[in-house]
């Protein structure tokens, strides 16, 4: 078995110096589902960034990143890079307001290869795949039309539309209510198992880290502290 991420000694550090994430190393194999764990400044966010190539501008890294078998930068996305898909905290600005949830999902199918005949149908398919059980109507409403929860779900549907082997959830359930939060996870659960996705959780969630994967990192200060492998699920 491969590797879906393997981290090397990486640092993240501001202009003047100031170590934001200290030489940290962890490996994600393939298929497998890791928690980064940590409270708001313990550099999860920053380190998934990093893997991610979406650091701000303003922040510099250091160290060694495998994604999917490939070296990359660490923290700069060149726009060669496949196989890795996020999903976000915020689906509202994750989103497209002006355009249905159909147009946003061809845009992404067509980018990716899928041919105009089948993109619909595809569609139809990846948000069956989250669990909508009325597809075809959902492709033609707008985001502001749907509770945070189906956001959520689209975006999610969005991401696998570029048949990721690896997914990013970054924090993608503070903003729901329990209920919505647990069917977000389901969905999440649901498509890594049908399409054998690698799955990077951040969270700061023991709860939710300890029950939905296999293995728990958990970061304070930059620094990582501790692991633990997953209770159930």
């Amino acid at each position: 078995m491969g590797h879906a991420v393997h981290v090397r000694r990486l640092s993240v550090h501001t202009a003047a110096g100031a170590r934001l994430v200290s030489d940290i190393s962890f490996t994600l194999e393939e298929a497998e589902r890791v928690a980064l764990v940590g409270a708001s400044g313990s550099g999860k966010s920053l380190t998934a960034a990093a893997v991610l190539g979406t650091l701000p501008v303003t922040l510099n890294a250091s160290g060694a990143i495998s994604v999917c078998g490939c070296d990359v930068r660490p923290g700069r996305l060149p726009r060669s890079r496949t196989g890795v898909a996020a999903v976000h905290q915020d689906p509202s600005t994750a989103l497209n307001p002006l355009l249905r949830v159909g147009d946003q999902l061809d845009l992404v199918l067509r980018a990716h290869g899928t041919r105009a005949a089948v993109a619909t149908s595809v569609a139809t398919s990846l948000l069956e795949d989250v669990g909508f059980e009325d597809p075809d109507k959902l492709l033609w409403r707008y985001p502001a039309e749907l509770s945070g929860g189906q956001r959520q779900r689209v975006c999610l549907a969005i991401a696998l539309a570029c048949r990721p082997k690896l997914l990013v959830a970054d924090e993608p359930t503070t903003a729901l209510d329990v209920d919505t939060q647990e069917q977000v996870l389901d969905a999440i659960e649901r498509v890594r198992q049908r399409h054998g996705t690698a799955l990077m959780l951040i969270t700061h969630d023991r709860r939710v880290a300890a029950t939905r994967t296999d293995r728990s990192i958990r970061m304070a200060q930059g620094e990582l502290i501790d692991e633990a492998t997953g209770v159930q699920g």
